[in-house]
């Protein structure tokens, strides 16, 4: 006990700990603090996709047995109570994404010697789409409960400005910051030759694999485009990528687009290539745009709600399409090769100091210590 009076306790919870882009920021940070000293206990609902990862940097694993997130709300909670009669000199909890936060909020209701911090990593705009009535159903639900319950937390932290101003707005909520993601350990500097970027007409996409991500818009323009000597990889894996291979077969375009699955060397990913679009239909703040327009991949993005028209700068890093249009989208493309568009370097180099690995650890951890 008297060991544990020394360390500052954090708990992750993310319930879907599977591999993407909100598992690998919190991997990132959850290795920084570890070195300054925090003690950190990792939860998740069902497998951890990371568990062997995080074991090997000395984390606590726990994988709640539940067959929905709303039903964990006990088990979460007494795991929770566990952990503050071990008697930490200090215990955050940080949940992540906002089904997550409101599970969180429940779980945490009348505990006291905890603070309780809520991530917002993609966008709540998310919950404004849906399918059918149930999905419509349940949205609504989180929404309304995010509305009423995230003034109780400790700190809401978002990922892009746009979503701190939404939430601010939307639920009133006062104490509340930004902090952009870690998509890089640093920003390169131009490495490819003027011949290598007018000559290539190799797109690419990178990311899950599922429908809100849009890849399906990008085909339907590139099927549109097929005059021009292109090459579209898809780097990612997930649940569309049969039928969207049954739209490359359709359409003819079996011999211009290749399915790469997932691949986490960014050097591979971006060699050679010289467009990368993004057309999402919301984001957080998506670390492949970040890490496109550092390796001096032009990026074409979707106006979506979230941090991409950020990332982009209003356009100084990138062109922008509106959401789901497949008509703006093919003209941004032609746009592209046409002009031959290149990143300006000294935009870019001041601005993706934002976005920097080091910077957003430290104000993580200087968020945390203050709090």
């Amino acid at each position: 006990m008297i060991k544990n009076l020394k360390k500052k306790r954090i708990i992750f919870f993310l319930p879907n700990f599977a591999r993407g882009g909100a598992s690998e920021s919190i991997l990132k940070l959850i290795k920084f603090l570890i070195d300054h000293n925090f003690s950190i206990l990792v939860i998740s609902i069902g497998k951890n996709f990371y568990r062997q990862e995080l074991k090997k940097i000395g984390c606590d694993i726990s994988e709640i047995s539940s067959i929905r997130s709303s039903l964990s709300l006990f088990k979460l909670r007494n795991l929770i109570k566990e952990e503050i009669n071990r008697s930490f000199q200090k215990i955050i909890f940080i949940s992540n994404i906002h089904y997550a936060n409101v599970i969180s909020l429940i779980s945490c209701f009348g505990l006291k010697k905890i603070k309780i911090i809520l991530i917002e990593r993609s966008s709540i705009s998310e919950l404004n789409i849906f399918e059918n009535l149930i999905l419509f159903l349940k949205n609504k639900f989180i929404f309304l409960l995010a509305k009423y319950l995230y003034q109780f937390a400790d700190l809401v932290i978002t990922n892009s400005k746009y979503e701190k101003n939404f939430i601010e707005k939307k639920f009133k909520v006062n104490k509340i910051k930004c902090i952009y993601p870690p998509s890089i350990k640093m920003v390169k500097s131009l490495k490819k030759s003027k011949n290598e970027l007018n000559n290539n007409k190799k797109i690419i996409y990178v990311g899950r694999l599922s429908r809100e991500k849009g890849v399906i818009t990008i085909l339907k323009a590139l099927s549109e485009l097929k005059s021009l000597n292109f090459k579209f990889e898809i780097f990612g894996e997930g649940i569309e990528k049969e039928k969207l291979k049954l739209f490359v077969k359709y359409n003819d375009l079996n011999k211009k687009v290749v399915f790469k699955g997932f691949q986490k060397n960014q050097d591979l990913i971006f060699r050679n290539s010289n467009l990368f679009i993004n057309a999402s239909w919301f984001e957080g703040l998506p670390n492949a745009l970040v890490q496109s327009i550092n390796n001096d991949v032009f990026p074409i993005c979707s106006n979506a709600p979230g941090g991409n028209i950020e990332v982009i700068k209003n356009g100084k890093l990138g062109l922008s399409f509106e959401c789901e249009n497949v008509l703006d989208l093919k003209k941004k493309i032609l746009l592209f090769f046409k002009k031959k568009l290149k990143i300006n370097q000294s935009i870019k180099r001041k601005h993706l100091l934002n976005y920097v690995e080091k910077r957003s650890h430290q104000e993580y951890l200087k968020t945390i210590n203050n709090l």
